[in-house]
């Protein structure tokens, strides 16, 4: 009887034993479990998240992003150029033929981003040339660079403009000649994190303002203008603030910012401004102004 308890006792440590090789997690596993994206605690987290989201940039195959990890030209150059989704090009003289980035260059080369740019696309980046890449990648879309070049900003630092106009995020340290900058630092390296932060914030722009266009062309495909009577469709969504407004030359005006047709006298208008923007924002995705009613229903993109 005392053998027969022995040998229950045996078993029953063999079968816990047994038990734990499946119930235990592979150790593999165990550490998968507890490892930590370099990036989850990170300020620009959501940023990073969004331009992988959007394929603007890639986590390495251990699943980090090294958002301090320095970046160079091509770098940033590519990311521009995926932004705004270029796909032709032209040649770019003396670019080295088998360097990774080539076909970015060459259509950042006729997009204009490359304007006045030195071609150096194994140079890491610091944070004043960075600002004059994103400058002129928006030209097309912002007049970003007309906007830096004019009387008014011509004298600052292109990193001071860049911070102020959202396309890089403040940073404490130097402007490019040394002078101490709580906000406009301009000469440390451009991180990735950083890079994360601009491509989301132009990529939301961007596609933002295409979406913007496609509901002012609607809105403008439908006005009719007859013997001082102007009628038309508001055609609205619930991802953009859209409206109408008409100027009047004796003061005042008639804002339209519901779906609906109307039908208005213009005789006496002195302008028109079609806007749409993000609901909750100021900055407008589109800005047509109509300045030759009641003659003519054309119009200038006054967007900045």
């Amino acid at each position: 009887m005392k053998r027969m308890h022995v040998f229950l006792a045996s078993l029953l440590g063999t079968v816990l034993s047994l038990s734990g090789l499946f119930t235990a997690p592979h150790p593999s596993v165990a550490q998968a479990q507890t490892v930590q994206k370099d990036y989850e605690n990170h300020p620009n987290r959501a940023a990073i998240e969004y331009v992988v989201k959007h394929k603007l940039m890639w986590l390495f195959p251990d699943g980090n992003f090294r958002p301090e990890q320095p970046i160079t030209q091509a770098d940033l150059v590519a990311g521009l150029v995926n932004v705004k989704g270029l796909t032709q090009g032209v040649s770019v003289p003396g670019f080295p033929q088998n360097h990774w980035a080539k076909v970015y260059y060459e259509r950042a080369m006729k997009d204009g981003i490359l304007n006045n740019v030195p071609i150096t696309p194994n140079k890491v980046l610091n944070r004043e040339e960075a600002a004059y890449l994103l400058i002129n990648a928006f030209e097309s879309v912002r007049s970003t660079r007309s906007q830096k070049d004019s009387e008014y900003f011509k004298s600052i630092p292109q990193v001071q403009f860049a911070v102020n106009y959202g396309l890089l995020p403040e940073k404490a340290g130097k402007f490019p000649n040394g002078v101490s900058t709580s906000m406009y630092d301009g000469i440390s390296n451009v991180t990735r994190a950083e890079q994360a932060y601009s491509l989301a914030f132009w990529h939301r722009d961007f596609v933002g303002i295409q979406e913007a266009e496609v509901i002012a062309n609607k809105i403008h495909s439908s006005l009719k203008l007859s013997n001082g009577i102007l009628s038309g469709t508001v055609y609205t969504s619930p991802k953009y603030d859209v409206r109408l407004f008409i100027g009047y030359k004796t003061g005042g005006g008639k804002e339209y910012k519901t779906a609906g047709s109307f039908s208005v006298d213009v005789s006496q208008a002195k302008g028109m401004q079609l806007t749409v923007k993000y609901k909750g924002e100021a900055a407008s995705l589109v800005l047509n102004t109509y300045t030759k009613l009641p003659r003519s229903l054309e119009y200038v993109n006054s967007r900045r």
